[in-house]
């Protein structure tokens, strides 16, 4: 079963493979822009994940308590994690096309939302 999702997976991309560098290039933009959108959503939500772990370990006492920290332990290495993955795909970007990737900022943020033409 496995070998046949990785074959239509294959299979899915091999359009995008035959175009033109140029088409690859706009492809793989396009994929860095929509990353660039989602990340600061999911940065937010595991900061507020940690947020609400550390009121919860304030709060609570007991078992509750040591939960509540085991969840701030987990929460600060899925950010560290997080924090690391978009650094190493800032250095591939880098790597691999002029343009390189960087950070979502507000204003590559509200410059990705308008379409160029």
């Amino acid at each position: 079963m496995k070998k046949y999702i990785f074959l239509g997976s294959i299979m899915a991309l091999m359009p995008v493979l035959t175009f033109a560098a140029g088409e690859f290039k706009t492809f793989i933009d396009r994929i860095f822009t929509v990353i660039g959108l989602i990340m600061p959503l999911v940065m937010s939500l595991a900061v507020l994940f940690f947020i609400i772990s550390l009121v919860m370990f304030i709060v609570k006492d007991g078992e509750d308590k040591a939960k509540a920290k085991s969840q701030m332990i987990w929460g600060i290495v899925i950010l560290f994690v997080m924090i690391s993955v978009w650094g190493l795909v800032g250095v591939l970007g880098d790597a691999f096309f002029e343009s390189g990737v960087t950070a979502p900022t507000k204003s590559n943020f509200t410059d990705s939302l308008v379409p160029k033409s």
